[in-house]
């Protein structure tokens, strides 16, 4: 039987977890196939972000569903007046990231269009590579991936070496 945290934390699960990493041919129209895992989002609209790695070294794409990014923008919220932030300032940076947002549709075949201005900002060429973080995935270059691998895979972080995870 599950106890109540456990309920909590089944209703909180997300519908889709994104899991694992990509690298998918681009086709001529500039879509990216969608992991078959993944495609419990047909029909559904994604949110597309201009962004960077976590390192802030490279630049991505990451993509939420709806509910997804809504959840994330009101978790900012949320955080950021609770840390003391003022509304005014937290309202123009949830401005910046609607702004810097784009809104596309997976199609019917698993493809999701990534627009040129993105494609171009990440240097996509002939590939990209889909990596998934739990309630998002990230679009990358495949070469700054890779690149961003190795130098995480040179230094051991200091979470890895208390939960051996990785």
């Amino acid at each position: 039987m599950c106890s109540a945290k456990c309920t909590k934390m089944t209703e909180a699960a997300p519908k889709v977890m994104f899991m694992g990493n990509y690298a998918h041919k681009l086709d001529p129209k500039n879509r990216v196939a969608i992991p078959a895992g993944w495609r419990a989002i047909f029909g559904q609209e994604l949110v597309l972000l201009d962004s960077s790695s976590s390192n802030q070294k490279y630049k991505v794409i990451k993509c939420f569903t709806h509910e997804s990014f809504a959840e994330k923008l009101h978790e900012i919220r949320e955080r950021a007046l609770a840390d003391g932030y003022e509304m005014g300032d937290v309202d123009e940076f949830i401005g910046d990231i609607a702004g810097k947002s784009f809104v596309t549709e997976v199609n019917t075949q698993g493809k999701l269009l990534i627009p040129k201005q993105q494609r171009d900002r990440l240097k996509l060429g002939e590939y990209a590579r889909l990596v998934g973080r739990t309630m998002h995935f990230e679009i990358w270059n495949s070469d700054d991936f890779d690149a961003d691998t190795e130098q995480k895979a040179a230094k051991e972080s200091s979470l890895n070496k208390k939960f051996r995870m990785l």
